[in-house]
């Protein structure tokens, strides 16, 4: 039941970003940020959506670190 709580809050914070103008693909994979936010042809951020007091894990984490070394912005969403 909580997979479906956090897809659907996925969706919440993708659809702000899309009436803001931007471009937000979802991504499945484990570690890697829900959303990837773009504007025309470019990446933006990317962003992670979590529910209620769920943390973020370790594995997130490394991942995020990862993207950020590479130059790009991880936003942590908070439904």
């Amino acid at each position: 039941m909580s997979e479906k709580i956090g897809r659907l809050n996925e969706e919440i914070v993708a659809e702000r970003y899309r009436k803001q103008g931007y471009l937000v693909l979802n991504v499945n994979q484990k570690g890697f940020p829900d959303l990837i936010v773009l504007k025309g042809k470019e990446i933006q951020f990317f962003v992670e959506v979590k529910g209620g007091k769920h943390k973020l894990h370790d594995f997130q984490v490394e991942f995020h670190k990862r993207l950020e070394k590479m130059g790009f912005p991880v936003k942590i969403e908070r439904i």
